[in-house]
């Protein structure tokens, strides 16, 4: 397993690939910058982390029917760590941004929710709930 430490609250800590061709983005950004991709041993899903050096940076997963049937084009996402998703959430909606994907938890993992800001700017959150 890489090496990754529970961050703190307010660090940017995960980075995320959402793809509509997975096996094709693999092949890219290992030949491009040499990215070990491995299995995560958290997520009981085809979910690829990414590692660099012994530590996980964040992950990589297809895009496919669960999806919905107008599933999004393939798109990064940014992690900020938090406290508590739940009390965040109603933050930022009180600050004047926007949830685009309510709370919700994920498994062996922790709670996570995706956020805009008050330009529109998309980020998620996440509060794990691994040991740190």
């Amino acid at each position: 397993m890489a090496d990754f430490e529970v961050p703190k609250h307010g660090e940017i800590c995960w980075r995320e690939l959402a793809t509509r061709d997975l096996p094709a983005a693999l092949e890219f950004y290992k030949a491009m910058f040499g990215w070990e991709l491995v299995q995560s041993n958290v997520s009981p899903v085809d979910y690829k982390e990414i590692v660099v050096g012994g530590t996980a940076y964040g992950g990589m997963m297809a895009i496919d029917e669960n999806w919905g049937p107008e599933p999004p084009p393939s798109f990064w996402t940014n992690y900020v760590a938090v406290d508590n998703c739940d009390e965040t959430v109603e933050k930022i909606k009180a600050l004047g941004g926007g949830i685009t994907c309510e709370a919700f938890d994920a498994p062996g993992v922790g709670r996570i929710a995706m956020a805009k800001d008050p330009s529109g700017a998309a980020f998620s959150i996440i509060q794990f709930n691994m040991p740190g």
